[in-house]
C-alpha cells in the first residue's frame, strides 16, 4: 500500500512538472508552448508533446516582439493580442522524436514541413536566432540530457 502511495505521488509530481516546462518553440521572438508529455528520455525513442495556451500567448503579447499592443506603438491591448492569438494557434500542438544514441531529432510543428537536425551540430552550424535552430537545440536537451552533456550542450559540465 505504502509503495503504491509513493508511486502515485511521484507519478503525480512528475506530470505537473512536466505540465509547468515550456515546449520550446520561440526562436528569439516567438512563443513558446507549454510541455504536456515527455517520455522515454535519454533513449532511442524519446517523445515530448506540447500545446499553445493562454498564458504562452500572454507572455508573448506582454513582451510584445512584434510591436503590437498599444503599450509599444501598435492599436491592440494586451487581452485583444492573447484574443487574436487564441483564435488563430489556440488548438495547436506540436511533437518531437529523438534517438539519443544517434543524436537525432525531429520536431513536427502545427503546420509545415518537420525539421530535422543531428547532434553534436557542425563547428561553423548556424545557431542564430534566425536559424531556428536555439528550440531545437533546447528540445535536445530536454530530451537527451546525457547525449547533450556528452556533446557539451549543457552548461552544468
Amino acid at each position: 500500500m505504502r509503495t503504491g502511495f509513493v508511486s502515485a505521488v511521484l507519478f503525480t509530481f512528475t506530470l505537473s512538472t512536466a505540465q509547468a516546462a515550456d515546449f520550446p518553440l520561440a526562436s528569439c521572438a516567438g512563443w513558446n508552448g507549454t510541455l504536456v508529455n515527455r517520455t522515454g528520455t535519454d533513449s532511442r525513442n524519446a517523445v515530448m508533446e506540447g500545446n499553445v495556451n493562454q498564458a504562452n500567448f500572454q507572455e508573448y503579447c506582454e513582451r510584445d516582439p512584434g510591436y503590437e499592443t498599444v503599450a509599444h506603438g501598435g492599436k491592440l491591448t494586451v487581452e485583444q493580442c492573447v484574443a487574436m492569438y487564441l483564435k488563430e494557434s489556440g488548438k495547436d500542438t506540436y511533437r518531437s522524436t529523438a534517438d539519443c544514441r544517434k543524436g537525432t531529432l525531429s520536431f513536427f510543428p502545427a503546420s509545415g514541413e518537420p525539421l530535422r537536425a543531428t547532434f553534436p551540430l557542425p563547428e561553423d552550424a548556424d545557431v542564430s536566432c534566425s536559424s531556428g535552430m536555439p528550440p531545437l537545440i533546447k528540445q535536445f536537451t530536454m530530451l537527451c540530457p546525457k547525449a547533450a552533456r556528452k556533446f557539451k550542450m549543457l552548461n552544468d559540465e
